[in-house]
């Protein structure tokens, strides 16, 4: 009896153990949803403080954060009018809220206690799918339902038959190549911070004066406006692909009436 019962609290530490090493976080785990929720939270925060001063007191020549919000919003009118084309200023709510919301999120976790939002995978194919529904919606409105199938299925009939199914696998793909291509980058990055950031306390004894991950955190301040110019680009070129019959229809109308 007493080996019995000994062997079975035995069994009973090594399952609480392997319970408790199941809710441990390790290096190169996941944080908690919540976690991430929170830290995407303070990011909108942030964001929405930076709205409400930008335009708090709206004056006729802009100065401090004013001028700061305006500039902004014309560099997101000139980018979004470059790659989508002269309509393209009415897209810049969608595109300037993605990127400020990305390339402050992938700052975010450069703050010591603070973790990236988009180095989760489901805030990014969150992100994603907002991207894909928004440039379906698009492309039906300015196409027609019947346009829209028509232009999966291409010129030719015949070809069509191989085409359409190509050309809708490859259109249903695309929030998922968003969100792993940001989800990849930012948490890859993050932990290679996080690793030197540790190395760099290991080596504190003896070379305190030395940090490691500083190289790679003045790299991280590119390649986090990197990555959210790639994301909000690609968005672009996504809602030009599907708009382009509604602005051809639009300079049709107007040599028309001219």
């Amino acid at each position: 009896m007493p080996d019995g019962q000994g062997q079975h609290g035995k069994g009973a530490v090594h399952t609480a153990q392997a319970h408790g090493a199941h809710h441990e976080y390790r290096l190169g785990d996941i944080p908690s949803p919540w976690l991430l929720f929170s830290n995407a939270l303070l990011v909108v925060l942030v964001l929405l403080a930076f709205g409400y001063a930008a335009t708090r007191k709206l004056e006729e020549i802009p100065k401090g954060i004013q001028n700061l919000g305006e500039f902004i919003v014309e560099s997101f009118i000139s980018f979004t009018r470059g790659v989508i084309g002269p309509d393209g200023e009415k897209y810049v709510p969608l595109v300037g809220t993605l990127f400020l919301f990305i390339y402050v999120g992938n700052l975010w976790g450069l703050l010591p206690v603070f973790h990236s939002p988009t180095a989760n995978l489901s805030t990014t194919l969150a992100l994603g799918l907002i991207v894909f529904f928004y440039v379906q919606y698009v492309g039906i409105r300015s196409r027609g339902l019947k346009g829209y199938l028509a232009h999966f299925w291409g010129p030719i009939p015949l070809a069509g038959i191989l085409l359409f199914p190509i050309e809708i696998i490859s259109e249903l793909v695309k929030p998922f190549t968003l969100a792993m291509r940001l989800f990849g980058n930012i948490f890859g990055e993050d932990t290679v911070i996080v690793v030197l950031a540790t190395l760099s306390v290991a080596l504190l004894p003896r070379f305190p004066l030395i940090p490691v991950q500083f190289p790679v955190l003045m790299l991280a301040l590119l390649t986090t406006f990197v990555q959210a110019l790639v994301f909000t680009l690609l968005t672009c070129i996504y809602i030009s692909l599907q708009s382009s019959h509604e602005e051809h229809h639009s300079e049709g109308t107007a040599h028309a009436h001219s």
